[in-house]
């Protein structure tokens, strides 16, 4: 009977387990992120950006074979070699996890403010959303500020503007952000706006039908 597939909660804490198990700097990024922090999507990439000491080559790769991954001493050395990426494909269903070496300042400081989210039943490295939200604003793709219009959403009261804010102008994108700001803030009112008026509506309503009772 052939296995089932796995599903992307799978793939990340298989290949949480083999950066773990062998101390291996890294830290979750891309659409993880985007569905850790903003709104959930579909996606066939698991991306983590990693530093993996040549010496521990070899025991990833087996780490990930045992666990059903095609995997390759020689793609994962050549990628560290040119600072480059190496795909590792999943045998149990269609996903892949994307590994990427820590070679600029931008992957650095995703390393280093990274933060652990417990997300299905594991706990995670993942980039910050402040982090996620300016590099998708940098990519600039329909899908990318559709995911950080939906991180902003859904972390408005937990973010460092400031810090966020510098990031930006670092990255080139302080307008950008600053447009998406605006437009965070306008739907977050118009939602409020609503919101108090359902809830008066509600209230009215009660009201009505307690009067109807009463005669």
């Amino acid at each position: 009977m052939p296995r089932r597939e796995r599903s992307l909660a799978g793939v990340v804490r298989a290949a949480e387990e083999v950066l773990r198990q062998n101390r291996v700097d890294h830290v979750f990024v891309g659409a993880i992120s985007v569905i850790v922090f903003g709104e959930p999507r579909t996606t066939r990439d698991v991306d983590i950006l990693v530093r993996i000491p040549d010496d521990k080559v070899p025991r990833v790769v087996q780490d990930f074979l045992r666990r059903g991954f095609l995997a390759s001493d020689y793609d994962l050395r050549a990628a560290i070699r040119e600072r480059a990426h190496c795909t590792i494909e999943d045998r149990r269903g269609p996903l892949r996890i994307d590994l990427a070496w820590i070679a600029d300042p931008t992957a650095e400081r995703a390393l280093r403010t990274r933060v652990g989210v417990r997300w299905r039943g594991i706990t995670i490295p993942v980039s910050a959303p402040e982090h996620t939200l300016v590099m998708k604003l940098k990519y600039g793709s329909p899908q990318d500020i559709e995911d950080a219009l939906g991180i902003l959403a859904e972390q408005w009261a937990e973010l460092d503007f400031p810090g966020m804010r510098a990031f930006a102008r670092s990255q080139r994108v302080g307008t950008s952000l600053a447009g998406l700001v605006r437009k965070g803030k306008a739907l977050k009112d118009m939602a409020g706006s609503l919101s108090r008026y359902a809830s008066a509506k509600t209230v009215k309503e009660s009201l009505d039908r307690a009067r109807e009772v009463e005669h």
